[in-house]
């Protein structure tokens, strides 16, 4: 559902979901210079084009038009097991043959194991002619294995046989010496040398690193400190950035080390936090890839026992058991082994797989110059546009158009981009206005015209409000019943506005969801499903808060009441229908992110100023922090620093949910820890019946809600609009689905 597999065709995205959606644009180019090239809108690019380490949505499309995905899935994200053949499968009303670069047999053996044997076709080139074998697939898994990999894909949390033992007995050497201490003695594994160049570099740009921090936080402007007052002290402003655990006397430099270890002193991992300057930029280089140098430190096995090859285009991949998500691990973009990594380090037989175990330093370092064997090549990236060209053997045949550019674009700039010729596809954020600008622009009173034709599906992902267990809970217990109950009365206060905000702004496009998962996922609850429930609609006696026919008046004063019995539950004192105190750990004031650009341009946005009003009726202050920057929503609560916030999920086709909601997992933003959920979460995994993991998956979803650190707020529908003028509209994907679009076939697309 909301995981990052090593897919990169698909994978999970943070998105603001707002008005601004990307970072500076330069709005596209000139009608007149971009004949016979195919000019789309894209937003957030990172410039991190390696497969293995890419992770925003947009650097994510830059990878699939570069690279192919070893598994291919159809409209309903199904895999594809036949891919050299390929598949012919339904859609409404229409058949389509699906093709890929693989077969893919799943075989489940006597002993429990299960097989997953790849066949892979033999006529496969990379952009620099040579051809693709299962060498480049092993080293791809190899990349993701490695005890030093860093970037989003879990493929490692897979069973494979024999992986636990291969990343086993190795630690970097930054961990190895910040673990240590500034006063070790002991260099079995590092020298002093090393020792006190790591010191020095954390003394002096660590330091600095953290200092802007706290500049941040004291800041008036990011309205934490108001104008005029006395600010922070380091421990107060480490405290608001979610690390409160620093003595009253804290410096910069305890801080540094403070966000260090929670990073196991990952210098690359800790950019999440910078609120200035990266990090790179404030220590040495040598000093800074020490956080991804392995250093090995005990026995491990020399291989990946479930890694198996057979000749140059068989190879088995094993695990230990039934895992549903495993499939869709297997659409990994194999990279090639001669440029990624180093072909005279390959010898399979020799448990040499293309690079020194515990060094990926040569993948990492072109991040921005990938080289892959999709429809397009990577020619550079240069002033927020990042220039392809056709690749003339890919395998599904040569692109229609030569040139293929990616352009940062201002969400103001996708409508108006596609009339004035700058852009010939753009995806806007879908809503009422942009909807009326596009029926204006055609003259028709239609999405559908000679100016501009709008392609709509629904959106795979869900607009949603989180709140932090960390943050916001009674006496330091994010599980306890009463900080439960606390984050339950804002949600239950919150949702009666759900369905006229997004009324407003979305029309008729967008609905209000009542679970923590897309509709468009297969695991997602059914209205007619027993047990289905609108979320946060009871009293903290169980008792329904809404009857039919209610008004929305009578709805809002419902919830008041409701919200009223789950602050009490939290230990909230009450009197006469308001808030008078508030218990150990709890507050009287909260505060939610939303990125609307500064301006409100969120479907969010009227909600949480409506339920303001509602919060201050019962004696709450409830702040609406309107951020200007998406990056630095982003940074709020992947720092651990917001309290609450407001963003969307892009879903995989797996309904998964260990990334999100598992203990363990690595984008776990809400700190929900439970055993009951990680148990369950494993269970998902470990069936492949449908019907039994969506009743595992609607259980787990019942413990989130009852954590309160999620409520679920729209579906909304996604947009790509096409120059009618410029683009050959028959060559667009029909039927497009939030798991095929026009980019699935972008070999196809012609221009007029």
């Amino acid at each position: 559902m909301l995981g990052l597999s090593a897919a990169t065709m698909g994978a999970l995205a943070l998105a603001a979901c707002n008005g601004n959606g990307g970072e500076a644009s330069n709005g596209g180019e000139a009608a007149s210079d971009h004949a016979g090239t195919l000019v789309a809108s894209t937003s957030g690019l990172e410039g991190k084009f390696c497969p293995l380490f890419t992770a925003s949505a947009a650097d994510q499309d830059v990878v699939s038009f570069n690279n192919i995905a070893l598994l291919a899935t159809d409209r309903m994200a199904e895999p594809i097991y036949n891919g050299i053949e390929g598949e012919t499968k339904e859609y409404n009303g229409t058949e389509y043959t699906y093709t890929g670069p693989a077969n893919i047999e799943m075989v489940e053996n006597a002993d429990g194991t299960v097989n997953y044997n790849i066949q892979l076709r033999d006529d496969l080139k990379f952009h620099d002619g040579s051809n693709m074998t299962v060498d480049d697939i092993i080293f791809t898994f190899y990349s993701y294995f490695d005890p030093t990999y860093d970037g989003s894909a879990t493929l490692y949390s897979n069973d494979i046989q024999g992986l636990a033992e291969y990343r086993s007995g190795m630690a970097t050497l930054a961990s190895l010496i910040g673990n240590a201490g500034r006063e070790n003695t002991d260099f079995t594994y590092f020298t002093q040398e090393q020792q006190d160049a790591f010191w020095a570099a954390v003394d002096d740009g660590g330091t600095k690193f953290a200092q802007e921090i706290v500049d941040y936080v004291n800041d008036p402007a990011n309205g934490v400190v108001e104008e005029g007052s006395d600010p922070l002290s380091v421990a107060d402003a480490a405290a608001n950035w979610g690390y409160s655990d620093l003595p009253a006397d804290a410096t910069a430099t305890t801080f540094f080390e403070a966000i260090a270890a929670n990073y196991d002193w990952n210098f690359s991992l800790m950019e999440a936090e910078t609120a200035g300057t990266a990090l790179s930029e404030l220590i040495p280089e040598d000093v800074y890839n020490m956080g991804t140098q392995g250093v090995e430190t005990g026995e491990a096995a020399p291989n990946v026992a479930g890694i198996v090859k057979v000749d140059d285009y068989n190879m088995s991949v094993v695990t230990n058991g039934v895992d549903a998500t495993m499939i869709y691990q297997l659409s990994i973009a194999p990279c090639s082994m001669k440029y990624y990594g180093d072909e005279s380090l390959y010898d399979y037989e020799n448990n040499s797989f293309g690079f020194n175990k515990g060094d990926l330093s040569k993948a990492r370092g072109l991040n921005g110059q990938p080289m892959g064997s999709g429809a397009f090549k990577f020619d550079d990236y240069t002033s927020g546009t990042v220039h392809m060209s056709a690749n003339e053997e890919y395998y599904k045949g040569a692109p229609k158009t030569q040139h293929l550019n990616l352009v940062e674009s201002q969400e103001a700039d996708m409508v108006t981009g596609v009339q004035a010729g700058t852009l010939d596809i753009s995806q806007p954020s879908y809503s009422m206005e942009v909807e009326g600008q596009i029926k204006e622009i055609n003259g028709n009173d239609s999405v559908n015209g000679d100016v501009i034709t709008t392609f709509l599906h629904d959106y795979r992902g869900y607009g949603y409000l989180a709140i932090s267990a960390n943050k916001v809970n009674v006496a330091g217990d994010p599980a306890s019943d009463a900080s439960k109950a606390l984050r339950k009365a804002i949600c239950t206060l919150i949702s009666p506005f759900r369905a006229s905000g997004i009324a407003s702004y979305y029309g008729d496009t967008a609905s209000v969801l009542n679970y923590p998962i897309s509709t468009s996922s297969w695991a997602s609850p059914n209205e007619t499903d027993p047990g289905y429930a609108e979320c946060y609609s009871t009293d903290a006696s169980g008792n329904p808060l809404y009857t039919q026919g209610m008004s929305d008046d009578e709805r809002i004063e419902a919830a008041k009441a409701g919200a009223l019995t789950w602050f009490e539950a939290a230990g909230y004192t009450v009197a006469d229908g308001m808030l008078t105190a508030a218990p150990e750990g709890a507050k009287l004031e909260y505060q939610c992110n939303i990125g609307g650009g500064g301006q409100g341009d969120h479907p969010t946005f009227m909600i949480l100023q409506e339920a303001k009003n509602a919060f201050s009726e019962i004696g709450m202050n409830f702040i609406v922090n309107d951020i200007a920057n998406a990056s630095d929503l982003f940074a709020s609560y992947q720092s651990g620093e917001a309290e609450m916030w407001c963003a969307a999920w892009q879903s995989t086709a797996d309904p998964d949910m260990y990334q999100l909601y598992h203990s363990q997992g690595s984008t776990n933003y809400y700190c929900i820890n439970d055993a009951d959920l990680d148990e369950l979460i494993e269970a998902g995994r470990q069936t492949l019946e449908t019907e039994s993991r969506k009743a595992i998956y609607k259980e787990a979803m019942d413990i989130i809600l009852d954590w309160g650190v999620e409520l679920p707020v729209y579906q909304r529908s996604e947009c790509t609009l096409v120059s009618s003028e410029r683009v050959n509209i028959d060559s667009v994907v029909q039927d497009q689905t939030p798991y095929w679009t026009w980019k699935d076939e972008i070999e196809k697309l012609e221009l007029k």
